[in-house]
């Protein structure tokens, strides 16, 4: 049962990291910019060039990170469904999303990189500009604990006696080996690429450290995890390596 656990969870946090940067870098990056009418010259699960180059395009990513966090945030708060890996897996979406919208922020203020140092430059927003990205940063970050750690409780309540901190942990840890290993498959630049990948998942870092609080014991629980669905996941990661992970040009 441990075992078929540890799988069960690890491919929750696969399938949710392949999501997330889905939708930073196609979804966010790749779709600002053909709605700008610019040309994508390189998508990948770790960056993302455009020609022209845009402060649009940039911050396109982690606000589409922001706003589907959201939305997953507004769906579980009226889901009535209590099936646990579903659940756990909307959970650890809406993290990541959250996170990675904090992280960039963050990112920004206190580095050269990032999605929003360009913004700040094309913007003359001047040397407020980074003060104003970390404390924005670090506000985002506490919200998104504030949220994450509401719907931990409710998991919590439904399923008193199952190993939900433990199963966070496993699945995150999954996410970053998930997220260095597509990195590794950008031949033009496999080191970086993997360093990338890990750093992206390192701003969902604080996600590790959200503990429920009481939890009163509802029910007996069993966890039940398709083999279909695991095997599903293992396709999808192995396809999104060879696409996103590997380049698209």
């Amino acid at each position: 049962m441990k075992v078929k656990w540890i799988i069960a969870i690890s491919s929750v946090g696969v399938a949710a990291y392949i999501l997330a940067d889905i939708f930073h870098e196609v979804v966010g990056h790749g779709g600002t910019c053909l709605i700008i009418r610019n040309k994508v010259d390189l998508i990948t699960s770790v960056c993302f060039k455009s020609n022209p180059g845009s402060f649009l395009t940039d911050i396109g990513g982690p606000i589409t990170n922001l706003l589907f966090g959201l939305l997953i945030h507004a769906f579980l708060k009226k889901r009535k469904s209590h099936a646990l890996l579903s659940t756990l897996f909307l959970l650890n979406i809406m993290a990541y999303n959250l996170f990675w919208f904090s992280g960039t922020l963050l990112q920004s203020g206190l580095s050269k990189a990032g999605d929003w140092t360009y913004t700040i430059k094309e913007l003359n927003i001047g040397t407020i500009g980074k003060p104003v990205l970390v404390i924005a940063g670090t506000i985002a970050y506490l919200l998104s604990i504030k949220i994450i750690w509401l719907h931990v409780n409710r998991i919590g309540l439904v399923f008193a006696e199952f190993p939900l901190r433990q199963s966070i942990v496993y699945s995150y840890f999954a996410a970053a080996i998930a997220a260095t290993i597509a990195g590794l498959f950008f031949k033009y630049d496999r080191i970086h690429a993997a360093f990338e990948g890990l750093l992206e998942m390192s701003g969902s870092l604080p996600v590790m450290f959200i503990i429920p609080g009481i939890q009163t014991k509802v029910n007996n629980y069993e966890l039940r995890a398709s083999q279909i669905v695991i095997i599903s996941i293992f396709i999808l990661f192995i396809i999104f390596c060879f696409t996103l992970g590997r380049g698209i040009f």
